[in-house]
């Protein structure tokens, strides 16, 4: 009975081929429009089976016109993402799938672009049906939406047209788009500059015409807005002071170098970042005394801007040696001030060992946070004390691994299970004392015999 069942499957399914076959193109035509109205998602697998057609035959020598055909895929891609991105609007965001599916859809209409094969008329019809989605802007898939918008403008009425879109509702973000667009596309310096001046806030905006100004030769103009940008720009002002100072650098303009480093003092940015291009600039005309004297200003801006420890030893390779063994009291204590971890960097150099594990053992028993970095260095200075200081090294793992314990979860527990496998590395490596660890942590889990998740972290230990 089973043999039989498979043979009339069999059978079946040949008929159903065989059946398909002799359909005359009538038939055969019924039949798809049938599927395509039950299954309206087949429509778009029918357009793209006559793509692969009209590829089949292009590349056979064949003309064939790709743009109806093309336009209609635009739009099929489009209606699919359309229906996730205006849900996503409507919501501020979706379902990570849905979101892979639109993205999907905007590749492939990205791809339909690259072929260049798109009419003009589609173009502006899929720019009026994508704003209306890109002006609710509470998808998130705003900026994959501009790539597509610049990617599909080719002509100087597309172009155009996508700066009226974006007029329509104007931002400062869309300023920009338009700026670019103008600079960039049209090659309308007239029409990029009347929007420009009107829009000069923040460093970047002086920036912008600093660049212009140098892509079109006129080097007075670009400097021109470069000081007016140091003076009146807001924000980050780093390219407007570093291509200033690199023009004075070349003309060797000592001067205005100064100028220039004064000014970014008065304002209060950039101090670092100027005063060490200056240190640099002295420094390579070997003018030492004003090399040093900027490189020293340089380290009271370090803070954020740096590590001590690095400008300790920068400090130290410059300077010459009458110089050095004068100020460095006056750094080593400043950074003492500043930097702890730093400083006890700089005392393990100096072989000022008993400093640094006293200073560790005072630490604040850290509690388990995703920003370890800075507790890492601390356990790299530890570590390479525990050969000279075993004990008080063990001291100081078991207060970081033992002050996690109480506060109860996994993260912590695991946090404490690393610290107490250090204390057993040294009990048994450096201390060859495995019964003195066997005790003590047979004693830490009966104290703590009421935490099972606990007891599981460090059943390995």
């Amino acid at each position: 009975m089973l043999m039989a069942a498979n043979n009339n499957t069999k059978t079946g399914k040949f008929q159903v081929e065989e059946r398909l076959q002799s359909l005359d193109n009538a038939d055969l035509y019924d039949l798809i429009h049938t599927l395509m109205d039950k299954k309206p998602e087949l429509y778009q697998l029918v357009l793209e089976w006559f793509k692969e057609k009209q590829e089949y035959t292009q590349e056979s020598g064949t003309n064939s016109d790709f743009v109806p055909l093309n336009d209609s895929l635009l739009f099929e891609y489009w209606e699919n993402a359309r229906s996730i991105i205006s849900e996503f609007n409507e919501y501020g965001g979706g379902p990570e799938d849905d979101e892979y599916e639109a993205y999907g859809y905007l590749e492939d209409i990205s791809e339909l672009i690259i072929e260049g094969n798109i009419s003009a008329i589609a173009k502006i019809e899929f720019l009026d049906a994508a704003f209306e989605e890109y002006n609710y802007g509470n998808s998130g898939f705003e900026d994959a939406l501009m790539d597509v918008f610049f990617n599909i403008c080719q002509t100087k009425e597309e172009w155009e047209y996508l700066v009226k879109k974006l007029d329509e509702q104007p931002s400062n973000w869309r300023q920009k788009l338009v700026m670019d667009i103008q600079r960039s596309f049209l090659h309308n310096d007239e029409a990029y500059l009347k929007v420009r001046m009107e829009t000069l806030h923040y460093g970047l905006d002086y920036w912008d015409l600093v660049e212009f100004y140098s892509g079109k030769g006129d080097s007075l103009k670009a400097l021109e807005m470069a000081e007016e940008g140091i003076l009146k720009g807001e924000g980050k002002l780093t390219e407007l002071f570093e291509f200033l100072l690199a023009h004075f650098a070349k003309k060797g303009d000592t001067a205005n170098l100064e100028r220039i480093v004064h000014t970014a003092l008065s304002r209060q940015t950039e101090e670092k970042n100027m005063l060490d291009r200056l240190f640099e600039y002295y420094k390579s005309q070997g003018d030492y005394e004003r090399a040093k004297e900027n490189l020293l200003k340089s380290f009271g801006f370090t803070g954020r801007h740096g590590s001590y420890y690095a400008e300790y030893k920068r400090i130290k390779g410059f300077l010459k040696e009458p110089d050095w063994n004068s100020i460095e009291p006056e750094i080593f204590n400043a950074i003492k001030e500043k930097d702890l971890y730093d400083y006890l960097r700089i005392c393990l150099e100096k072989d000022m060992k008993e400093t640094v594990i006293g200073s560790l053992l005072n630490l604040n028993t850290p509690i388990y946070n995703q920003g370890l970095s800075i507790e890492d260095g601390f356990n790299g200075l530890a570590d390479e004390l525990a050969c000279d200081f075993p004990e008080k090294v063990i001291e100081y793992y078991w207060k970081k691994g033992y002050g996690n314990i109480p506060r109860g979860d996994r993260k912590t527990y695991r946090f404490a299970a690393k610290n107490l496998g250090k204390v057993k590395g040294i009990f048994i490596d450096i201390l060859k004392d495995e019964t003195t660890w066997i005790k003590r942590f047979s004693d830490l889990k009966s104290e703590f015999k009421s935490r099972p998740a606990f007891l599981d972290e460090v059943k390995h230990l």
